[in-house]
């Protein structure tokens, strides 16, 4: 069998084996994905001719995984989902979401194959108006179907924001931070103190986001200037420890006071009695547990007030922040700061005798990675209307810390495929497929252990995959470091690192028979 056709068919399985968890409409927006990842997969393979000709090429494959992704959907529709108790979808709904599956991966398959047959710069537009119409059209289909995906893509695409600033502190930079979450919550704070009925502030949400911003790369700087003689482990210790200071602190700001050192501590030293001036007094910044709330929301002359009703305006309010993040992060990468970055990364001595200086360097690269980290801080406590400290605990940098590896570090299109897998599993696939389990296990297992009430209560209790998502992620990663250690999309210069040990002995082996045979090569 052809090798496109079995990674046609392939393809179709997991999209079907997707399918069974949610079914419906679903199956449209299954297809569109599958359409546009089997098109860059297939499309990188071909030899590059005229597009019709690469589209035809690749016409077998798309129309092999697309029949196989009907066919598990309509299975999952009449058979599956009736056998655990689901009532099947209405005819409409079933023709029209397997119509649109089944014409989303042919159609977006064949045209992101056909668009390797364009001159570089028009390959590049083609694939990003392809990919600007998916952006811009989900939401609405996500309405018009009724799915309620947008809110859960929404707390994806914030720790895509993440990512991508963790990305260059561990990707450009090479340092190890383990403590990124705390510039998130120092983001989000700085938005909530500021925002906030509780305090009497009312600074609107447009100028929040920015004062967070600067905020977090205050903040940056700050962490940064003693890790400067650290590497490796001990940045990361180091790291860690901050991380792990700044929810405690923000748990334990409910009864501030603020005097005036001069006036109220040295002055009285030498027995000058002078009014001592207090900034503030007993003032509950971040209310302990309970946290802030509310908090206030972006206001735009058209909409209104942002709404939680309503999460479209959110949903191109994050994406506008993530094309503003790439555009910026894309010109340091590209600029002598990024190359000094890369140079850091690299050999910091070696770096350093070519005249870069590391503690410059280093300090950028933290501040500028907690940059990012505030504008995503800033954004979820306006969309949350509320944080809480045991939100930016030491596995919120962890999961960053993961988008950024299982994407492929060093690569910002990685980082964004990264964050949105990994993100969209935790908080979709994993919530459905604990429904799927629950229909399975209420309807054919626990019925089956009805002579054992505590074996049955165990099975019921412990068949929840939610309670395994770390889990899940550390297996991702031991099998994303066996297999792939890149990452899914990885920057050419850490593959060719990464792989050094498999390209050397067939260098040595190819240069070999010419050393013997006295020809050159």
């Amino acid at each position: 069998m052809n090798q496109n056709i079995k990674t046609g068919i392939t393809y179709g399985i997991i999209g079907g084996l997707l399918a069974f968890l949610f079914g419906g409409w679903s199956v449209s927006i299954i297809g569109v994905v599958m359409g546009i990842g089997l098109g860059f997969i297939l499309g990188g393979r071909l030899q590059r001719t005229e597009p019709f000709k690469m589209a035809r090429e690749v016409l077998p494959s798309a129309i092999a995984a697309a029949i196989v992704l009907l066919l598990l959907s309509i299975l999952q529709n009449y058979v599956i989902g009736p056998s655990i108790g689901k009532i099947p979808y209405d005819l409409p709904t079933v023709i029209g979401g397997n119509l649109g599956g089944f014409l989303g991966v042919v159609l977006f398959t064949c045209l992101m194959s056909a668009f390797y047959g364009l001159p570089p710069r028009q390959e590049r537009i083609a694939k990003l108006i392809v990919l600007g119409f998916v952006i811009v059209a989900f939401p609405f289909f996500d309405q018009f179907s009724q799915l309620r995906w947008t809110a859960q893509i929404i707390f994806a695409l914030i720790f895509v924001i993440l990512g991508l600033g963790l990305n260059i502190v561990v990707g450009y930079a090479g340092l190890l931070d383990l403590g990124y979450a705390a510039f998130f919550a120092i983001g989000a704070y700085t938005t909530g103190i500021l925002s906030s009925p509780q305090h009497n502030i009312f600074l609107n949400f447009w100028l929040c986001i920015w004062i967070s911003a600067g905020v977090g790369a205050i903040f940056g700087f700050i962490l940064g200037a003693p890790t400067l003689p650290l590497r490796g482990d001990y940045l990361a210790i180091v790291t860690l420890g901050f991380g792990e200071i700044v929810p405690v602190l923000f748990r334990n700001l409910i009864d501030v006071t603020i005097k005036e050192p001069l006036t109220c501590w040295i002055l009285p030293l030498f027995g000058e009695h002078t009014n001592c001036i207090t900034f503030m007094s007993h003032v509950d910044l971040t209310a302990g547990e309970k946290g802030i709330n509310p908090i206030g929301r972006p206001i735009l002359p058209v909409i209104g007030e942002f709404q939680s009703s309503n999460p479209i305006p959110w949903y191109f309010l994050i994406i506008a922040i993530i094309l503003l993040s790439i555009f910026i992060i894309n010109r340091l990468r590209e600029s002598r700061l990024g190359r000094a970055w890369m140079a850091i990364r690299e050999d910091e001595l070696v770096a350093a005798q070519m005249g870069i200086n590391p503690v410059r360097t280093k300090l950028l690269a933290f501040a500028m990675g907690a940059t990012f980290s505030g504008f995503a801080g800033a954004f979820y406590a306006a969309y949350i209307s509320g944080i809480f400290p045991s939100v930016f605990d030491f596995s919120a940098s962890i999961i960053i810390l993961c988008c950024v590896i299982l994407g492929g570090l060093g690569n910002m299109n990685g980082v964004i495929v990264g964050g949105l897998v990994l993100m969209t599993a935790d908080r979709l696939f994993l919530p459905a497929l604990k429904d799927f389990l629950g229909g399975l296990l209420q309807h054919t297992l626990l019925p089956a252990l009805s002579f054992n009430t505590t074996l049955q209560s165990a099975v019921a209790q412990n068949a929840n995959p939610i309670l395994y998502r770390f889990l899940l992620f550390g297996l991702t990663l031991v099998i994303m470091m066996a297999v792939r250690p890149e990452g899914l999309l990885p920057s050419e210069q850490i593959r060719e690192e990464l792989h050094a040990d498999e390209n050397e002995p067939a260098a040595a082996g190819s240069i070999a028979p010419a050393i013997e045979s006295g020809t050159p090569k």
